[in-house]
């Protein structure tokens, strides 16, 4: 992607640029190796930025931009900013702002979110409850993903994000003390055909619960299933279809092919953690 793009500085003044890399070039002014204009006038704020094809489009609307007085930078900078908003970061964690979600995807800025694992032991076995996405979701319908998974809000801590998520997607009330982190995983994925790309830092929860817990799924879900681990494990080494189960006993087949949770860093970080916590 090319970008040309607007930052408010510490002293509410505006800086242009262009960049291939957003997320990198951020984090750069905020270091002082951006720009000698942004130098000392950190830390900036991401208040405009529009993507184009090529490195000269976006040249072209650098130069546009730097020649706008300063109502018009601002009415740029106060436009669309209706409907959800995500906080953006830089490629060294630094918050830049607040961003609609729309441009965010469309603009594969990064952001955070939430991801929480229930493992237990169900039956004598070992597995993941992992939840299927409704059917008119925009984004992987009908397919299964992690247990519970959402964005976090504008200044929401990472544990609030899983907890609230957690209650708003499959009923389920958790404590703090429920939680083990299993650490922040960066995941970049294509959302398909004109819904953007998508640049996550995945903050990555556990929690055991054995038997089968009393999920009461929102509108977002369609449905809960339980996979051994051991069949997890297995989907990330080659394509297989995993036998589940739902809560009332159920069996089923979950496709490989609809599963969007096969993220190997993130697994491979919550396996090595349910070796210490969870051993068989």
């Amino acid at each position: 992607m090319n970008y040309a793009y607007m930052l408010r500085c510490a002293d509410d003044t505006f800086y242009c640029g262009w960049t291939n890399d957003l997320t990198a070039r951020l984090a750069a002014h905020n270091s002082g190796r951006g720009a000698k204009y942004t130098r000392g006038r950190g830390p900036v704020v991401l208040a405009h930025s529009e993507v184009f094809d090529t490195q000269s489009e976006a040249m072209q609307r650098e130069a546009a931009l730097k020649k706008l007085p300063r109502p018009a930078k601002q009415a740029l900078a106060d436009g669309g900013r209706d409907g959800e908003l995500l906080t953006v970061y830089d490629a060294d964690g630094r918050p830049c702002g607040d961003c609609p979600r729309t441009t965010v995807h469309a603009q594969g800025l990064r952001h955070h979110v939430c991801h929480l694992w229930v493992c237990g032991t169900w039956n004598g076995q070992r597995g993941l409850w992992l939840q299927q996405r409704q059917h008119d979701r925009p984004l992987y319908p009908g397919w299964y993903d992690l247990t519970s998974t959402g964005h976090i809000d504008p200044g929401e801590t990472p544990e609030a994000g899983v907890l609230r998520e957690a209650r708003e997607e499959i009923g389920l009330t958790l404590a703090p003390a429920d939680l083990i982190a299993a650490g922040a995983h960066v995941q970049q994925y294509d959302r398909g055909e004109a819904q953007g790309f998508d640049d996550e830092l995945a903050f990555a929860f556990v929690c055991r619960r054995d038997g089968a817990p009393p999920f009461a799924p929102g509108s977002e879900v369609a449905g809960m299933a339980f996979v051994t681990l051991a069949d997890f494990a297995r989907a990330h080494e080659e394509v297989f279809d995993l036998p589940a189960r739902l809560p009332d006993g159920t069996p089923l087949i979950v496709p490989h092919d609809h599963l969007c949770c096969l993220h190997q860093s993130e697994w491979e970080a919550v396996q090595a953690l349910l070796c210490e916590t969870f051993p068989e």
